[in-house]
Protein backbone atom coordinates (compact mmCIF):
# COMPACT_ATOMS: atom_id res chain seq x y z
CA UNK A 1 0.00 0.00 0.00
CA UNK A 2 2.82 2.39 0.81
CA UNK A 3 4.43 1.73 -2.60
CA UNK A 4 1.45 2.98 -4.61
CA UNK A 5 2.29 6.70 -4.37
CA UNK A 6 5.94 6.36 -5.54
CA UNK A 7 4.90 4.06 -8.41
CA UNK A 8 2.20 6.51 -9.52
CA UNK A 9 4.67 9.41 -9.34
CA UNK A 10 7.22 7.44 -11.38
CA UNK A 11 4.56 6.65 -13.99
CA UNK A 12 3.57 10.34 -14.19
CA UNK A 13 7.19 11.43 -14.65
CA UNK A 14 7.75 8.79 -17.34
CA UNK A 15 4.60 9.99 -19.12
CA UNK A 16 5.78 13.61 -19.05
CA UNK A 17 9.29 12.75 -20.21
CA UNK A 18 8.45 10.23 -22.93
CA UNK A 19 4.87 10.38 -24.19
CA UNK A 20 4.28 14.15 -24.28
CA UNK A 21 7.42 15.00 -26.32
CA UNK A 22 6.64 12.23 -28.81
CA UNK A 23 3.13 13.58 -29.30
CA UNK A 24 4.50 17.08 -29.86
CA UNK A 25 7.02 15.75 -32.37
CA UNK A 26 4.29 13.86 -34.23
CA UNK A 27 2.13 17.00 -34.29
CA UNK A 28 5.02 19.07 -35.72
CA UNK A 29 5.67 16.42 -38.39
CA UNK A 30 1.99 16.44 -39.37
CA UNK A 31 1.99 20.25 -39.57
CA UNK A 32 5.12 20.17 -41.71
CA UNK A 33 3.58 17.64 -44.07
CA UNK A 34 0.39 19.70 -44.33
CA UNK A 35 2.15 22.99 -45.11
CA UNK A 36 5.09 21.81 -47.25
CA UNK A 37 4.48 22.75 -50.88
CA UNK A 38 6.29 24.20 -53.88
CA UNK A 39 7.01 27.90 -53.40
CA UNK A 40 7.08 27.82 -49.60
CA UNK A 41 9.99 29.60 -47.88
CA UNK A 42 11.73 27.66 -45.11
CA UNK A 43 14.78 27.44 -42.88
CA UNK A 44 16.75 24.23 -42.53
CA UNK A 45 18.08 22.94 -39.23
CA UNK A 46 21.51 24.14 -40.38
CA UNK A 47 20.19 27.69 -40.81
CA UNK A 48 19.98 27.73 -44.61
CA UNK A 49 17.13 29.80 -46.05
CA UNK A 50 15.45 28.78 -49.28
CA UNK A 51 12.34 28.25 -51.33
CA UNK A 52 10.88 24.81 -52.03
CA UNK A 53 11.12 23.83 -55.70
CA UNK A 54 10.07 20.18 -55.48
CA UNK A 55 8.65 17.86 -52.82
CA UNK A 56 9.28 14.13 -53.01
CA UNK A 57 8.44 11.33 -50.59
CA UNK A 58 11.51 11.68 -48.34
CA UNK A 59 13.31 14.75 -49.68
CA UNK A 60 12.83 18.33 -50.79
CA UNK A 61 14.62 20.34 -53.46
CA UNK A 62 15.37 23.78 -52.08
CA UNK A 63 16.51 26.80 -54.08
CA UNK A 64 18.95 28.68 -51.84
CA UNK A 65 20.10 31.23 -54.46
CA UNK A 66 19.02 31.96 -58.03
CA UNK A 67 19.81 28.80 -59.98
CA UNK A 68 21.26 26.95 -56.96
CA UNK A 69 19.08 24.01 -55.90
CA UNK A 70 20.02 21.57 -53.14
CA UNK A 71 18.44 18.30 -52.04
CA UNK A 72 17.70 17.72 -48.39
CA UNK A 73 15.80 15.24 -46.30
CA UNK A 74 12.50 16.38 -44.86
CA UNK A 75 13.95 15.82 -41.39
CA UNK A 76 16.40 18.65 -42.05
CA UNK A 77 13.63 21.24 -42.29
CA UNK A 78 13.72 23.44 -39.23
CA UNK A 79 10.80 25.81 -39.80
CA UNK A 80 8.41 26.80 -42.53
CA UNK A 81 8.28 30.58 -42.73
CA UNK A 82 5.03 32.48 -42.87
CA UNK A 83 4.70 34.92 -45.79
CA UNK A 84 5.25 37.80 -43.34
CA UNK A 85 8.47 36.27 -41.98
CA UNK A 86 9.75 35.56 -45.50
CA UNK A 87 9.01 39.15 -46.62
CA UNK A 88 10.71 40.58 -43.52
CA UNK A 89 13.84 38.52 -44.14
CA UNK A 90 13.89 39.48 -47.83
CA UNK A 91 13.62 43.20 -47.02
CA UNK A 92 16.27 43.54 -44.33
CA UNK A 93 19.73 42.17 -43.74
CA UNK A 94 20.31 39.13 -41.60
CA UNK A 95 22.60 40.02 -38.73
CA UNK A 96 24.77 43.15 -38.76
CA UNK A 97 25.80 43.29 -42.38
CA UNK A 98 25.34 41.16 -45.49
CA UNK A 99 28.78 42.00 -46.88
CA UNK A 100 31.68 39.74 -46.12
CA UNK A 101 34.87 41.50 -45.13
CA UNK A 102 38.22 40.43 -43.87
CA UNK A 103 39.87 41.90 -40.77
CA UNK A 104 41.18 44.84 -42.78
CA UNK A 105 37.73 45.67 -44.14
CA UNK A 106 38.71 45.04 -47.77
CA UNK A 107 36.00 42.47 -48.51
CA UNK A 108 36.27 39.18 -50.27
CA UNK A 109 35.64 36.82 -47.36
CA UNK A 110 38.48 35.33 -45.33
CA UNK A 111 41.55 37.38 -44.56
CA UNK A 112 43.53 38.09 -47.70
CA UNK A 113 47.14 36.86 -48.01
CA UNK A 114 48.45 40.40 -47.75
CA UNK A 115 47.09 40.75 -44.20
CA UNK A 116 49.32 37.88 -42.95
Amino acid sequence: MELILPVLMLAAVAYLLVVVPRRQQARRAADLKAHLAVGVELITTAGVFGQVRRVDEDEVQLEIAPGVVIRLLKGAIGKILTPEEAAQLADGPVGRDRTSTDEGGKGGGPASPESH
